[in-house]
């Protein structure tokens, strides 16, 4: 019996670091999820993408992150030798709320680095014959980004605005009528 009970403890404080958690493994536990490291762009064909990391999480844990944001967009009509034509029948603005929602896994560490983008509605056929819609601006605005896991949200401040150029719309033949002209307004021309 007596050797029976010292293999018991033996085995018993063997296994007492595996149970104890180290002071940092400790502290990470009871840390809060916070996202941090955001950068936010507006690709040339109208979409928003953001990369962000979010620490203090669980271990090896999933998490869903949600992307939202109000979007406005503006289409002009244009000719296939890519005139834009004028006028106020040729124009349309497109606003409405769109979001996108990723689960990702977070990493030893309790953080997780990911990106995701948010793209421009699509116009119907509005314009008249032969000529094609094109997106020549896009707004963002009250950009939210959520983990609806854990319960944490990020808005980020501001208007994220961009002239759209491509082909059809080398940022010469811009409307300032497309611009609402609402202070805030953030302008990247590449």
């Amino acid at each position: 019996m007596g050797r029976t009970l010292r293999i018991v403890m033996l085995a018993a404080l063997a296994a007492l670091p595996l149970l104890a958690a180290p002071p940092a493994e400790a502290q990470r536990r009871t840390q809060n999820p916070v996202f941090r490291n955001l950068g936010i762009d507006i690709t040339n064909k109208g979409h928003l993408d953001i990369d962000f990391r979010e620490y203090g999480l669980a271990r090896r844990g999933n998490v869903e992150v949600q992307l939202r944001a109000e979007v406005r967009a503006v289409y002009r009509c244009a000719t296939r030798n890519g005139v834009i034509t004028g006028g106020q029948a040729d124009r349309k603005i497109l606003r409405q709320y769109v979001a996108e929602k990723v689960t990702l896994r977070a990493d030893r560490e309790g953080r997780v680095v990911g990106s995701m983008n948010l793209e421009a509605p699509q116009a119907a056929a509005f314009c008249a014959r032969d000529r094609y819609p094109v997106l020549v601006r896009v707004t963002f605005d009250d950009v939210t980004l959520r983990d609806n896991t854990n319960g944490v949200a990020v808005r980020l401040e501001g208007r994220y605005s961009e002239r759209i150029g491509n082909r059809y719309n080398p940022f010469t033949v811009f409307d300032r009528r497309d611009d609402d002209g609402r202070h805030g307004d953030r302008f990247r021309i590449q």
